[in-house]
């Protein structure tokens, strides 16, 4: 069983380091963001990406660590937390020590780093919005006025108001009642 714990603690710090990378990506990524640097963005997101992968492989490790502690505690695999872990090492702190720190080290590191995403989806999302205010304004802009368009001449017969006609009741500012 000790070899299982001290696999656990190993991992669970495996874990951290790489969560502290991806923290630090997730940060630049804002920077990104906020700078409109898509080249950079996009190296970031690869970064993020690669540490996500890693992440996984090592959540395979501890998932297959943790049904190897359930089948010695009798417990089934999907209902054993760490925190149960703590639980059971009760009188032996040179394991439930290292192990209830680093559950809460990744536990802060995972709010924290929930919050920078959140942040960061805020900012895609006002980033996109005025991108499509952009675009709406740019074709508003391109079309052509849909107002009426007068001339000096409209009223005098010349290829407007008076038909081109010219007749005696035709003057300017005159209302035609018979409409």
């Amino acid at each position: 069983m000790a070899s299982l714990i001290e696999n656990l603690i190993t991992g669970l710090n495996e874990e951290y380091v790489i969560y502290e990378k991806l923290l630090e990506v997730s940060m630049e990524k804002t920077s990104s963001i906020i700078s409109n640097n898509l080249d950079r963005l996009k190296a970031t997101t690869d970064k993020e990406q690669e540490l996500v992968d890693a992440i996984t492989s090592l959540e395979v490790k501890r998932n297959n660590t943790m049904a190897n502690i359930a089948s010695v505690l009798n417990k089934k695999a999907v209902d054993l937390k760490i925190s149960d872990v703590v639980t059971f090492l009760d009188g032996q702190p040179e394991f439930q020590d290292p192990l209830k720190e680093i559950n809460e080290k990744l536990a802060k590191i995972a709010r924290k780093l929930k919050e920078v995403n959140a942040h960061n989806q805020n900012l895609i999302q006002e980033s996109l919005a005025m991108i499509e205010y952009n675009i709406n304004l740019l074709q508003n802009l391109n079309r052509a006025p849909e107002t009426a368009e007068y001339s000096k001449d409209m009223f005098r017969g010349q290829g407007g108001y008076g038909n081109g006609a010219g007749a005696p009741g035709d003057m300017p500012g005159r209302f035609d009642a018979k409409q």
